[in-house]
């Protein structure tokens, strides 16, 4: 498998995870979530959390399709594609690392995960580029 086809295929699999993982956090905000703030702090305050938390949900799915637009330019080897897959890789793995900071282990983690990934991919196919 060369270099591109790799790089390609891990952004793939990042853009996937990532858009449903999005895709969950708004669904989320309007359902788990409301539910579980219902009683909790004032109601500008749980309209703000919110609001916060479906923010979050759209940040992490956009970072998902710009990975899965990237993809077919990473196997051209667009200069561009790789500029923006990595600058996708390296948003979404520092928003998941101040996550598990802040919020702990549990959904974060595979923002971190798959961002720091993706970097390494990324990172280590630049000559190819």
């Amino acid at each position: 498998m060369d270099a591109t086809n790799f790089a390609s295929r891990t952004i793939f699999a990042k853009g996937w995870i990532n858009s449903i993982l999005g895709a969950i956090h708004i669904a989320g905000a309007f359902t788990f979530e409301k539910a579980h703030y219902a009683s909790v702090g004032t109601p500008d305050m749980r309209r703000d959390y919110l609001v916060w938390f479906w923010g979050v949900g759209v940040f992490i799915l956009f970072s998902g399709i710009l990975d899965l637009i990237c993809v077919r330019g990473l196997r051209d080897r667009s200069n561009l594609a790789w500029r923006i897959a990595l600058f996708s890789a390296l948003s979404i793995g520092l928003f998941g690392t101040f996550g598990v900071i802040i919020y702990g282990i549990a959904p974060p983690l595979v923002l971190s995960i798959t961002g720091a990934a993706a970097t390494l991919v990324l990172v280590g196919t630049r000559k190819v580029f």
